[in-house]
């Protein structure tokens, strides 16, 4: 395991807070700039190029960090899609400001990608081999990924009618299962 520097993880934090706060703001994101964040952060332009080359990064980054952290505690052992479904609103309801960047960065094809990278290592495991295997794998991820900002930002089921529905229009993501 590689060792981060405690500025480094420091200044990281005062990068995302700056977006969290410029989000919450409804600052356009589409207008924002490296100079406006640092600024929003109290570090130079220097500094927060030296970690990201544009905003957007700043927002895969988080994305790719949180399904990171969210598969060190994935349980895989008698995964079915119920399980996994269940697992993933559990844990990005604890993450509905992550949720909020992306839909405010439109960011949701990242995310969406990321979620079919995991979706491939889950069919991976099952020993599933598919001729299609990434078309099905994004479909599932994009579907999930609606779910999942619908019953974490907007609240519009409760976490087993959602992931009923999920389930039911996924065929129990059968393809991967």
């Amino acid at each position: 395991m590689t060792h981060i520097d405690k500025r480094t993880l420091q200044t990281r934090s005062k990068i995302e807070s700056a977006m969290v706060t410029l989000c919450q703001n409804h600052e356009a994101f589409a207008r924002l700039t490296g100079p406006k964040i640092a600024s929003a952060a109290g570090i130079s332009r220097q500094t927060f190029y030296r970690y990201y080359l544009t905003p957007k990064q700043v927002i895969t980054s988080l994305i790719e960090r949180h399904l990171s952290e969210f598969l060190k505690t994935f349980r895989l052992q008698n995964l079915t899609a119920r399980k996994m479904v269940l697992q993933l609103m559990t844990i990005w309801q604890d993450r509905t400001t992550v949720l909020e960047l992306v839909e405010w960065s439109d960011s949701r094809y990242e995310f969406i990608r990321a979620l079919a990278q995991f979706n491939q290592r889950i069919a991976s495991q099952n020993q599933v081999h598919l001729i299609n295997e990434q078309t099905v794998c994004n479909v599932y991820a994009a579907a999930t990924y609606m779910f999942l900002r619908d019953y974490v930002l907007k609240g519009q089921w409760s976490q087993e009618q959602a992931t009923d529905l999920l389930l039911h229009l996924t065929n129990n993501m059968d393809q991967i299962f």
